[in-house]
């Protein structure tokens, strides 16, 4: 009998939000410093995809997809799907 020489943790964050949120805010602020207009981006790797995009007006939207059988193409279909039903609940000035 062989013994696992890691046993993965869970670990909770309860500030994880928060400091993604914080992350993206400070990536968005460098870029409009480097007077570039940050629309959106994506990461992968091997466990993962994220997804940052413009949202409404006033926000951005991130979405984690930790399923490699959904497409990418779905997620965006997707967030571009959810956007006018958001957009409902911003005043307009």
């Amino acid at each position: 009998e062989q013994t696992p020489r890691f046993r993965r943790v869970a670990q909770f964050d309860a500030h994880r939000f928060e400091k993604i949120s914080n992350i993206v805010k400070q990536f968005k602020l460098s870029c409009g410093k480097a007077q570039s207009q940050f629309q959106g981006m994506q990461v992968r790797n091997s466990r993962f995809r994220a997804f940052m995009d413009a949202f409404t007006a006033n926000t951005y939207i991130m979405v984690i997809v930790s399923n490699p059988a959904v497409r990418t193409q779905a997620t965006e279909w997707n967030i571009q799907q959810a956007r006018p039903h958001f957009e409902k609940f911003i005043p307009r000035i």
